[in-house]
């Protein structure tokens, strides 16, 4: 499934899925209108109109990036950006646009400083810059670039499948990111949840069969009917598996 060259990014399963956002606003109709925005750009976005409210949500959600509003309800927002930022991105989003408001916010911990009023497009390539740097491996080169799974080769920073005589195999981008999400946590199983949020851009509920499809269509696309159940396997009540070494699908490429 190739890619133009301008998607292509660092090799790292956060690199492949769009962040998920908390707007920390008092703002309602502020808030609706980022959320409405980033959900159409394919973010998973959720909204705390306090402080309280946001460290919940930071537990619960588990954000990738939060855009904090300084002018809180009950708690000024500078105070809020060392509390989130050991887990996430922080992009403060304020009208204090004044120097030193900015310097602080930096200091603090502060990823980023958008002055209000926002240009949305600005702040969604702000937002998935916060998050580049922020899931980008320390070390580069110590992840898999090409794996390979039996006759199938794998190219991570190209994102592209083959088969046998180097044959394309044309995988949806939700596909690929289950695909590598397994690669990358093999031979440890993958749990339906991580995979539905990474590939899906979703929550989880039980009844949700839309994993189990992804990984029913990426058995059919790579593999025969005899190999497909040993290579990728369901991990009673832990999710899916690929059965290789992650150490050995990286030497065997």
């Amino acid at each position: 499934m190739p890619l133009d060259e301008s998607e292509q990014s660092p090799v790292g399963l956060e690199l492949l899925a769009e962040p998920s956002v908390l707007v920390v606003e008092d703002d309602h109709d502020v808030a609706l209108t980022y959320c409405r925005f980033l959900d159409k750009s394919g973010m998973k976005t959720r909204w705390a109109r306090t402080g309280a409210e946001a460290l919940k949500l930071k537990d619960s959600f588990q954000p990738d990036v939060a855009l904090v509003d300084l002018g809180l309800p009950d708690v000024d927002g500078g105070g809020l950006i060392p509390l989130l930022t050991p887990d996430c991105g922080v992009i403060v989003v304020s009208g204090r646009g004044e120097e030193v408001e900015r310097v602080v916010g930096l200091e603090k911990g502060a990823d980023d400083y958008i002055t209000k009023p926002v240009a949305m497009r600005e702040m969604l390539a702000r937002i998935r810059a916060v998050h580049r740097r922020r899931a980008r491996p320390a070390a580069p080169t110590s992840e898999p670039v090409r794996v390979t799974l039996g006759a199938v080769r794998v190219d991570l920073r190209r994102r592209l499948v083959t088969g046998r005589d180097n044959s394309p195999i044309h995988l949806t981008g939700a596909v690929f990111v289950a695909l590598v999400a397994l690669i990358m946590a093999a031979p440890q199983p993958v749990s339906r949840d991580r995979l539905c949020k990474l590939a899906l851009r979703r929550q989880f509920h039980a009844e949700d069969r839309g994993v189990d499809q992804l990984v029913l269509n990426l058995r059919r696309k790579l593999f025969d009917d005899d190999s497909a159940h040993s290579v990728i396997v369901s991990v009673r009540g832990a999710g899916y598996a690929i059965t290789i070494d992650r150490e050995l699908l990286l030497a065997s490429a």
